[in-house]
């Protein structure tokens, strides 16, 4: 006997499922990227053509005509955390219990700082989805930056100058340069031309009323929850956002990582043979600074004095010197 041959009104049913899953996925990805388009109009009506391509900022001539500064996006379109509020170890250990909502592992990387007696630990997974997390710590109003594209991991002081001015807010420009993010000091609706760029990899101010000042790097420790613990017994840690929890499910940049291959121009290029995001240390300030390469994503990395973590090719393009260990 032979088979039974499928009617063709079934191949046409799963043709028709096949192409409504297609047109559901389409939908999908529209909705995702809708507030992002809605954003960028709304920034071109702002500003007008020539001003979207600097998002707004007033910037000098070098900075516009360098071939590795580029506009990927609208200002604060990666949304900066502002005194995010925190979770004791008893919820992180609640959340624990629960596959689906667990929150830390043992093994899950934090930025650890301490400042005038307190701890507080913030997880990379939440970091890649905010790049900018303005915080108080023990009195001390800092900023913790984590930019996943350049592996760029900082921490400074929020208070840029002496005169008892309130600490600015950071947030992540839209704009980069060597594929590195570039931050900006927000001052408000309609203050755009007034605010400054600056350059997490060195602190300095590239544009703006405040061109030429520094930021203050603050010491922290990038290592593993387990150990963090260790470390400060006593440490909370940087909650989640209620409207963020599913993106913190997902881990955007391990195909970025797995590739190997920066997303955007820099120069010049690092020489052959380590990763180019490869992490790299980066002690000492202005001319003195100097990096040294790791490739252990599972060490420990603390100091007492001031320092940076940035990658193999990021650390180049800034023409930083770096030692091999």
């Amino acid at each position: 006997m032979n088979p039974e041959t499928p009617s063709t009104e079934n191949s046409g049913n799963g043709l028709g499922l096949l192409l409504g899953g297609l047109l559901l996925l389409i939908l999908a990805v529209v909705a995702w990227r809708l507030p992002h388009l809605m954003r960028a109009i709304e920034e071109v009506d702002q500003l007008g053509p020539e001003a979207f391509k600097t998002n707004g900022f007033a910037l000098p001539e070098e900075l516009l005509n360098d071939p590795d500064f580029l506009r990927w996006g609208a200002p604060g379109q990666i949304i900066a955390v502002d005194l995010p509020k925190t979770w004791g170890q008893d919820k992180v250990e609640e959340l624990s219990k629960n596959f689906r909502k667990r929150f830390l592992v043992s093994s899950s990387e934090v930025v650890g700082i301490t400042f005038g007696g307190q701890s507080r630990a913030y997880p990379l997974r939440l970091l890649q989805w905010h790049e900018v997390v303005n915080d108080v710590v023990g009195g001390k109003p800092i900023c913790v930056v984590y930019h996943p594209l350049s592996e760029t991991i900082a921490v400074f002081e929020r208070t840029v100058n002496a005169s008892g001015e309130t600490p600015p807010l950071f947030g992540n420009s839209g704009l980069v340069l060597d594929c590195c993010l570039l931050i900006n000091d927000r001052l408000g609706q309609g203050m755009r031309s007034q605010e400054s760029l600056w350059s997490p990899l060195d602190g300095s101010a590239l544009s703006g009323p405040r061109k030429g000042e520094a930021l203050q790097f603050l010491p922290f420790t990038l290592t593993t929850w387990e150990n963090w613990l260790e470390t400060a017994p006593d440490t909370d840690v940087m909650a989640m956002l209620e409207n963020h929890r599913n993106y913190y499910k997902k881990e955007p940049y391990l195909p970025y990582r797995q590739r190997d291959l920066p997303k955007y121009p820099y120069s010049p290029k690092a020489p052959a043979g380590p990763k180019n995001l490869d992490r790299v240390i980066v002690s000492g300030s202005g001319s003195k600074r100097q990096g040294v390469l790791t490739a252990d994503l599972q060490k420990t990395y603390s100091s007492e004095s001031p320092f940076l973590i940035s990658s193999w090719f990021a650390t180049h393009a800034r023409e930083i010197p770096v030692e091999s260990p």
